[in-house]
Parts: structure tokens; C-alpha cells; sequence
């Protein structure tokens, strides 16, 4: 654990941002939290998110508990909807794996129940709990005044972001890419990087991210990201350029590839000098 808040210290804000995103889906959490870094230990990460949370509002908590899948729901469907958690939701949902009919149908029509009287998702903190036990859980909670339903659901958000702190390791995305400044012999940092898929005639923006000091984006796709389409980075050279001191031919170098194995790591570095670039696929 000591070593995954080493690097998560070590990433650029939004990069931390977002991997804080899969322990909770409070954005102003995640922000707060990521801007409390370094943070060094373990304990004052767990320390400074239990503060984070203990102040979240109203909506900031049906926010992080509307990242939840449906407990007993289809878990496939689910898997497209929560892709960077979807691991996460699946293991700690395991007891449901292997639960009858008749108690999966009970969860569905229970879930029902309780969104129709509370206004969101049932949440339990699934882990290592049998389908039975969830569904007995789940039974008693729908008895509960919404006053202290509230405090309940809200506490059980906190016991689930605290498992994911601890499971909490580097994301490894299906793409990255890497610039070498050729003319100096050294990583290009700082460097603004965006990512695109075609759609139709035009471009859909996926993400936006600057290289770190080794001249490296490793978190432009969560992890199950990538799909076969074709897709297009877009390095902004002239101001990098500009704020390194260089006068820079091309004000971007746009690389437009195609992926048909989607499961395969694909990396795309950029050579790059002032009048002149080149990149292949790398591994």
C-alpha cells in the first residue's frame, strides 16, 4: 500500500483525480483529496478521505453512491456503465455469483422497494457477504426511518471507499504514449496531450493530459478502455514549444492510428525536434 500512495503522490493532479474517482464518485472528494497530496503514508491518506467525506453534502453522497451498480442487477450490462470500477463491483459483489433465482429476483424486487421509498440505490458493503445475507440486510433497511436509512447508506459508502483506498494500485491503460525531445536528448515535460475517437465524419474528445517529467501520459484510457476504432492524439507542440524556449516549426503533431485488437497494449511515442516528428507503435 505504502507504494501505490507513492505513486499516486506522484501523479499530475488530474491524473489523481481520476484514480481517486474509482475509490469514490464524489468529484469534490477526489479533489480534495488529490490536492492533499503528498500525503507519504497510508494512514494519511486514509486519514486525510475519511475528512474529505465526513464534510460531504447531500448530493455529493447520492453522487458516489450513484456509481453503484444495483446489487443482484445484470452485471454485464453493468460492466459498460461502471468500466473503471467494474472489477471492484463484481468481486465485492461475488456472494450474488452464486445465489438462486429466487433470492436474485428478491434482490431486484427489494432494490425496487427501497429506491421507490429512499430515492437511490441500496448500498451495503458487499464484501464477503452471501446473497442471503445481503438480502436479510436489505429486508430490515427497508423498515428503517429515511432519517437513519440516510446515516446508514452513508456510513456504508465510507466502509466501501475505504476497501478501495486499500486496493488502491497504478491503473494500467490500454494506451500511452511517450515524448522524446530529440534535439536535446530528453523526455519533453509539460507537453499538453488529447485523445480522440472517430465517430462518423467527426471526432469525439476522450481525454486531455500533459506528459510528466519522464515525458510519459500512462492514464488516457481506463483500463478495458480501448475498443477497435480509430483514434487520433494530438501533441501540442507550439506551446510547448514557446514556453521551452524553442522556435517550433509544426504547432502540433496530430498521429491518427487504428486499433482492431483492443486488448493489446498499444503505445504511441512521438520523436519529436523542432522541424520535424515521427512515431511508430512501440510496446
Amino acid at each position: 500500500m505504502t507504494q501505490a500512495v507513492a505513486w499516486l503522490d506522484g501523479l499530475p493532479a488530474a491524473e489523481a483525480e481520476a484514480a481517486l474517482l474509482r475509490c469514490c464518485g464524489c468529484v469534490r472528494w477526489a479533489r480534495e483529496v488529490a490536492a492533499a497530496r503528498p500525503l507519504g503514508t497510508p494512514e494519511a491518506l486514509y486519514a486525510r478521505a475519511d475528512a474529505a467525506w465526513a464534510t460531504a453534502s447531500r448530493d455529493e453522497v447520492l453522487e458516489a453512491i450513484g456509481h453503484h451498480p444495483r446489487i443482484g442487477a445484470d452485471l454485464a450490462a453493468l460492466r459498460a456503465k461502471f468500466a473503471t470500477t467494474r472489477a471492484w463491483s463484481s468481486a465485492e459483489q461475488a456472494g450474488v455469483a452464486s445465489a438462486d433465482e429466487a433470492t436474485l429476483l428478491a434482490l431486484r424486487d427489494g432494490n425496487r422497494a427501497y429506491e421507490a421509498r429512499f430515492g437511490h440505490v441500496f448500498l451495503v458493503c458487499a464484501t464477503g457477504k452471501t446473497a442471503a445475507e445481503m438480502l436479510a440486510l436489505l429486508e430490515t433497511r427497508l423498515g428503517h426511518d429515511p432519517a437513519d436509512e440516510w446515516r446508514v447508506a452513508r456510513a456504508e459508502q465510507g466502509k466501501i471507499l475505504r476497501i478501495r483506498l486499500e486496493k488502491l494500485t497504478p491503473m494500467t491503460s490500454p494506451l500511452t504514449t511517450h515524448v522524446l525531445d530529440t534535439a536535446r536528448g530528453c523526455p519533453a515535460a509539460g507537453l499538453r496531450v488529447t485523445l480522440a475517437i472517430r465517430e462518423g465524419d467527426g471526432w469525439r474528445a476522450l481525454a486531455d493530459a500533459e506528459t510528466n517529467a519522464d515525458g510519459r501520459v500512462a492514464g488516457l484510457l481506463p483500463p478495458g478502455g480501448l475498443q477497435a476504432a480509430v483514434y487520433r492524439l494530438v501533441f501540442h507542440t507550439g506551446d510547448w514549444f514557446a514556453a521551452s524556449g524553442q522556435a517550433g516549426f509544426y504547432p502540433e503533431a496530430a498521429i491518427v492510428f487504428r486499433v482492431t485488437a483492443p486488448d493489446e497494449h498499444h503505445h504511441v511515442p512521438l520523436l519529436l525536434s523542432p522541424f520535424g516528428y515521427s512515431t511508430y507503435r512501440g510496446s
